[in-house]
């Protein structure tokens, strides 16, 4: 756990953030003490990416699994419909060249979590994580080549590419970070307040949002000199922010907190919630929009936001935390080695991961 310095905070954000703040950070799942430290690997680039796998199984040409049930998974990016990148704990990145009928397991030099990935194509992508970590790629993840990050002490959640050379990434202690060229050097741009920033939605270089917590909801206009607080000092926390258009908007959180806005996010209107469980992403899968949390919560709504109503994904009970979509297909991924696609805008999903329970049982603690 981070230590904050704002007390007051403390108070009005009580055990429920306390306990939230854990659990996306991520389910047990950083493990500080099997992860490499900074000075030990800055500086170095990686080794060489494996081949595609071999079968719809998910097996690597070795014979080893790409996918286990031992793999968390926290953010997804699909560059198109066929090319599907995930990234997790230990520095896990899986990748599917084919619509996730079959995977490789990357090679990539840290054993770090890693829990943003970014692609502008099926070449060239980035991922970030904790301990500052950026890696990129130029040659679709046969190489992963570290970039030198001005966050070395802080965790990256979550990375943004909206080019080649435009990206932005955000993490804790208000970190919001921005290159202009392609990740050779990356700026800490100024924000300086203590809260976890866990998403952020860009539209153009200029223009977008951030979200975490306190229910903090920040806004920029001019690619990030400044930034405007649209919402903050609430008793939650919101872990996933999209938007349509420069206009209409949606932010999740705590205790299945839906907020909307129809105006750029001048005002933001709670809704109607149909679960209790907090929500960690939210994303357009075609016209439809489509939240996933934990307990394998999902989320739909045909409406920009205005209802919404509960899908279920047979036998699958753990946290689901990162969502893609590119050409009519949707993806999820999250705990147990899961990754669930759909086609039909989010109506029914089918595994192409590990993403079942032994006997559809859940172990203890996750019910």
């Amino acid at each position: 756990m981070m230590v904050r310095s704002k007390s007051v905070r403390h108070k009005k954000s009580g055990w429920a953030i306390l306990g939230t703040v854990c659990l996306l950070l991520l389910i047990a799942a950083y493990g500080y003490g099997q992860g490499e430290t900074a000075a030990s690997t800055e500086g170095r680039n990686t080794s060489q990416g494996e081949e595609a796998s071999s079968s719809t199984s998910g097996m690597n040409k070795t014979g080893a699994p790409a996918i286990t049930q031992g793999d968390k998974f926290y953010d997804v990016a699909m560059p198109d419909k066929d090319d599907i990148w995930a990234v997790g704990y230990f520095g896990t990145i899986v990748h599917s060249p084919d619509g996730g009928r079959t995977w490789a397991r990357q090679q990539v030099d840290t054993q770090l979590p890693l829990t943003g990935v970014s692609f502008i194509n099926p070449q060239d992508g980035f991922v970030v994580g904790d301990q500052g970590t950026i890696f990129h790629t130029t040659d679709g993840g046969k190489t992963w080549n570290r970039q030198k990050s001005p966050v070395s002490d802080q965790k990256l959640l979550k990375v943004q590419f909206l080019s080649a050379r435009e990206g932005f990434a955000v993490g804790s202690f208000g970190t919001i970070l921005h290159t202009a060229d392609g990740g050779q050097t990356w700026e800490k741009l100024p924000f300086d307040e203590d809260v976890i920033l866990n998403d952020l939605i860009f539209l153009t270089p200029q223009e977008g949002w951030a979200v975490g917590e306190f229910e903090t909801i920040l806004h920029t206009t001019d690619g990030g000199k400044t930034f405007e607080k649209q919402r903050s000092d609430q008793l939650g926390e919101l872990f996933g922010i999209t938007f349509k258009d420069s206009q209409v908007g949606m932010a999740v959180g705590t205790d299945g907190k839906i907020l909307r806005t129809t105006d750029g996010g001048k005002t933001w209107e709670e809704v109607e919630k149909p679960s209790g469980d907090t929500l960690l992403k939210v994303h357009y899968i075609g016209s439809t929009l489509i939240a996933v949390g934990l307990r394998g919560s999902v989320l739909s709504s045909t409406d920009d936001g205005q209802t919404w109503s509960t899908v279920t994904i047979p036998e699958h009970y753990s946290w689901l935390s990162g969502l893609a979509a590119a050409d009519g297909l949707g993806v999820a991924v999250g705990d147990v080695g899961t990754i669930f696609s759909t086609g039909d805008d989010g109506k029914t999903w089918v595994s192409i991961g590990i993403g079942s329970y032994e006997n559809g049982e859940a172990p203890a603690g996750k019910e």
